[in-house]
């Protein structure tokens, strides 16, 4: 997935080669093998065909330029990949070469390779959150009594205190780790329809071909989802709320960073990090910096998915192949976002001394209670504080 050099300063590296070509091509291999094995399993095709196609998904050596160039022909990456894999088949076998990617479909690669890719990062963001809200929780606790400034349309309000802005962070982060966590279990589901989406040439045993390559690749198993990607584009949302809530974070700790603010920091000061090219005074968020250019990048990336939803019968034509080229990218604002929470999750600094000195100085005095509310968030969040 590497993309423009301005690109790859916002990227995490693990979610770039997640989606680089070495990786798409393991994935597609991956479901050739699978579907070729769970066939011969069910009688559709010959057994040792299978084995053949499996040792030839492992050893093959792909020409990617030459796979691009051919892909760009027939607007799939998946044609001249299937002709490539038949073609070294058919060093052993002319006959086992028939039965390369019987009754599948290119979007039946595609699609599962796409899953396939995506779900390191999805393990991946998993256990980020759950470090970060365990973290922030931690902060949260620790601060539940320092009182700091409410501020809302931008200007300052009563006080609340820092255990309950941090904390408010952590049971947002937590809800969005559950809620992807329980998308991706369906969503990322094995593609196996066919021309048509009936796994037609498989007669009666297609479910049953589809229930053992699921189980191969594990996989959620799924009625094929061609043209209805609900499940797909749910998840494509649940990605972007984790976004948006780094995101938000992210606003609120670079106002706080401000020096005439100065009640957090991101991490503490370091040589060469966050540094200008003109002010060498200067400390910039630079955590935050990519948080927020996740942030803002991710509501045109989903309205693309959302646009492409609109396919024509049972293929989409146009719009499937431009969500191909923009869910590398929605991982790619995942990673970046994960970034800024790991960042503050090992290191975010709290000044309670500025922030009592800015309520002296812009609010009165409040003799109203946090604790309630204090009690509620650290009660939502009582499994991260184990």
């Amino acid at each position: 997935m590497a993309g423009s050099l301005a690109a790859r300063t916002l990227a995490r590296p693990s979610f770039e080669t997640a989606f680089e070509a070495p990786a798409c091509l393991r994935a597609m291999l991956a479901f050739e093998a699978a579907l070729a094995q769970a066939q011969a399993a069910e009688g559709v095709i010959p057994e040792p065909a299978a084995n053949v196609i499996e040792a030839a998904c492992t050893g093959i050596a792909i020409d990617v330029e030459a796979l691009v160039a051919e892909g760009k022909r027939s607007a799939t990456l998946a044609v001249p990949l299937v002709n490539m894999l038949r073609a070294e088949v058919g060093k052993t076998s002319k006959e086992h070469a028939k039965h390369v990617h019987f009754g599948a479909t290119s979007q039946d690669v595609l699609d599962t390779a796409m899953v396939l890719c995506l779900r390191p990062c999805l393990d991946e963001a998993d256990r980020a959150l759950e470090a970060c809200v365990r973290s922030l929780a931690a902060k949260a606790r620790e601060h539940r009594t320092a009182p700091m400034l409410g501020r809302t349309l931008m200007q300052p309000a009563v006080p609340i205190t820092a255990g309950v802005k941090i904390g408010r962070w952590a049971v947002a982060l937590a809800q969005d780790r559950e809620r992807l966590a329980e998308a991706a279990a369906e969503a990322l589901a094995v593609q196996l329809g066919g021309p048509v989406g009936a796994m037609e040439a498989f007669g009666a045993c297609g479910p049953a071909v589809r229930h053992r390559m699921a189980l191969r690749l594990a996989l959620a198993e799924s009625p094929a989802w061609h043209v209805h990607r609900n499940a797909w584009i749910d998840l494509m949302g649940r990605i972007a709320q984790v976004v948006a809530t780094a995101g938000k974070i992210a606003r609120d700790v670079s106002l706080m960073m401000q020096p005439e603010v100065g009640e957090m920091l991101e991490a503490p000061p370091k040589a060469g990090v966050g540094a200008s090219s003109a002010m060498p005074h200067k400390r910039n968020p630079v955590a935050c910096a990519h948080a927020l250019a996740a942030a803002t990048r991710m509501p045109g990336l989903i309205a693309t998915v959302h646009a492409a939803n609109l396919a024509e019968h049972e293929r989409a034509l146009g719009g499937w192949q431009a969500e191909l080229v923009v869910v590398p990218e929605i991982a790619s604002t995942l990673g970046t976002s994960l970034d800024f929470l790991d960042t503050i999750a090992a290191s975010l600094v709290v000044n309670a001394d500025r922030m009592r000195e800015n309520v002296e100085r812009y609010s009165t005095p409040s003799r109203d209670s946090f604790e309630p509310a204090m009690d509620e968030l650290l009660g939502e969040l009582a499994p991260y504080l184990s």
